[in-house]
């Protein structure tokens, strides 16, 4: 019994952010369906208590018991159809924790231009789509469990804002090797060769950072790094889920950088990073 005890004490939980509607409406059949067809075989699959805001039973303030899940669940899996207020809201809240989250979205959802940029995997609502988005889910969510260092906006624009207080007293440098440091690590980690994160150059004056059409392996981003190193000589890197980022001090550098990004079909956007 207290083995038990400890065990379950132990699971993991999920807590689904999603558009709710009143009983019987179209959109709260499309959340059940997709609740009950794919984001519930999923957390199970992963060892996951899922919870959801209209089917939570416990007495108390339903306001307060979705804040608790969104500041301490270990995953949290939000449903961006519809473009739900209260769905931005409650993801806002999770971005600001800096705490593991995965979107989805039916095909055709425009989502606002702040968080367009982030990873989200849009779906066919039927049983083909939901066949196909079960996988899809199950390995964005690991991965998405196992990242220490989640990032989206509201964190890169607080960890602007520290960068730019860091500038001033001369610490800016050692921020960026830092992370440089970081991307360096995965690298090794995942068998790829060894790329310098340093350069002699002193603290980079440019940046252009490329986000992935697509998740890429480890091996497919060596290789795109490696590349860019062979025909631009940049040798500063930061790599996150999503996107690569490189800087260098030299702007012939950063041109033919910017330019070789722009035309490889693995980066779906390339942008300037001041």
């Amino acid at each position: 019994m207290k083995e038990e005890k400890v065990k379950k004490e132990k699971t993991k939980k999920c807590f689904i952010v999603t558009p709710i509607g009143k009983d019987g409406t179209e959109v709260r059949r499309a959340a059940d369906g997709l609740i009950d067809s794919v984001i519930e075989p999923v957390c199970k699959s992963l060892g996951l208590d899922m919870f959801v805001a209209h089917r939570i039973d416990t007495p108390g303030s339903i306001t307060g018991q979705v804040i608790e899940h969104l500041l301490n669940d270990d995953l949290v899996i939000a449903n961006l159809t519809t473009l739900n207020p209260n769905v931005m809201y409650e993801l806002a809240v999770r971005h600001a924790a800096r705490l593991p989250v995965v979107s989805l979205a039916e095909e055709g959802t425009s989502l606002p231009f702040d968080i367009s940029d982030e990873r989200t995997i849009f779906y066919v609502d039927d049983m083909a789509g939901a066949k196909k988005l079960i996988p899809a889910l199950e390995k964005m969510a690991a991965e998405a469990i196992a990242d220490s260092e989640p990032d989206n906006p509201v964190y890169r624009a607080a960890k602007n804002k520290v960068m730019k207080d860091l500038q001033p007293q001369g610490d800016y440098q050692s921020y960026i090797l830092e992370r440089m440091d970081r991307f360096e690590s995965l690298l090794q980690r995942n068998g790829a060769n060894k790329i310098s994160s340093r350069s002699s150059i002193g603290s980079p004056s440019f940046s252009v950072k490329g986000f992935f059409s697509r998740p890429l392996s480890s091996e497919e981003i060596n290789n795109i790094a490696g590349e860019l190193h062979k025909s631009t000589g940049v040798s500063q890197y930061e790599f996150r889920d999503d996107c690569l980022t490189v800087a260098t001090s030299n702007r012939e550098e950063y041109v033919l950088a910017r330019k070789i990004m722009s035309e490889n079909p693995l980066f779906s956007d390339v942008v300037i990073e001041i």
